[in-house]
């Protein structure tokens, strides 16, 4: 755990939701998203040897600032989920974020590697981790970030909108934000060292070698996620084991199918059957 650190200096303009003014806002079928556009940061999160996606973070005792969604463009309405809403993809905004030297963390897997998710030889695995903060900072207890929420219920989680509220044109101010106090233990960590491998644990053969990074991103909630789209040839079981580097320490993990070897390596296993179509590729964002 932490040591105590310097008193912690938050203003207002810190931790203040920021309120818009503007006439005309879209209406009807909502606009799609750039699919090339990087998704927003919106829980806090601390970056340990480096930022993801070069964000650019304070430090424990002077963390980012809040970054605000704001129009241009205007918030959008005619989703499934009625309001209107900044959206991913769309508009901009930042949780407060910083750099730090070392974390304490809780592994969080993606839900189809510890579900019923039907795994199979050649379709596309999608293998998530979440790091969960574990560390704690007596003297910065809040965070402030955005609740983003899926807007097309319908829809897989891949092809849905996602965005958090911009209010509504019956009360004034509109549009304006509406930030989130994420108390530590609801803070991600980032860390920029992390390795994985997957293990065909009947042959003893790789399908990835230990020591591949795999690929930090912002996921449609705003989370810091590892990612990797996993394909293999052979059926079997495999474990998948995530290598923190030594700045980041494992306290645990969430899945019965999972454990812990050391303070660095955790794992899941999984059981890959034959058998080609659809399956195994991911469930609700992490």
């Amino acid at each position: 755990m932490k040591k105590s650190r310097l008193a912690v200096a938050i203003t207002a303009t810190l931790f203040g939701a920021a309120v818009f003014s503007g006439a005309a806002f879209a209406k009807g079928k909502p606009p799609t998203p750039d699919e090339t556009a990087a998704q927003n940061l919106s829980v806090p999160t601390i970056m340990i040897g480096g930022a993801v996606g070069g964000l650019l973070c304070g430090t424990p005792d002077l963390p980012s600032a809040l970054v605000p969604a704001a129009a241009p463009p205007d918030p959008l309405t005619g989703y499934e989920t009625p309001g209107y809403f900044w959206v991913q993809k769309v508009h901009t905004w930042q949780a407060q974020c910083f750099n730090d030297v070392e974390a304490s963390v809780f592994g969080a897997w993606g839900d189809n590697l510890e579900g019923d998710a039907k795994l199979k030889v050649g379709s596309p695995i999608r293998v998530e981790i979440v790091l969960q903060n574990l560390t704690e900072y007596p003297l910065l207890p809040t965070l402030q970030g955005y609740t983003v929420i899926k807007l097309e219920p319908s829809k897989l989680d891949r092809e849905s909108a996602y965005g958090h509220s911009a209010g509504s044109p019956d009360v004034e101010p509109f549009p304006t934000d509406f930030p989130v106090d994420f108390a530590s233990a609801s803070w991600l960590v980032h860390d920029a060292g992390i390795t994985f491998s997957v293990l065909n644990l009947d042959t003893g053969t790789y399908a990835v070698q230990p020591g591949t990074s795999p690929t930090a991103e912002i996921n449609a909630t705003g989370k810091v996620v590892y990612g990797y789209n996993l394909r293999v040839g052979v059926a079997g079981p495999y474990r998948i084991q995530f290598t923190s580097s030594q700045l980041v320490t494992f306290t645990g993990q969430d899945a019965p199918n999972g454990g812990q070897i050391d303070a660095n390596n955790v794992y899941i296993d999984i059981n890959v059957t034959t058998g080609g179509g659809g399956g195994g590729g991911g469930g609700k964002p992490n």
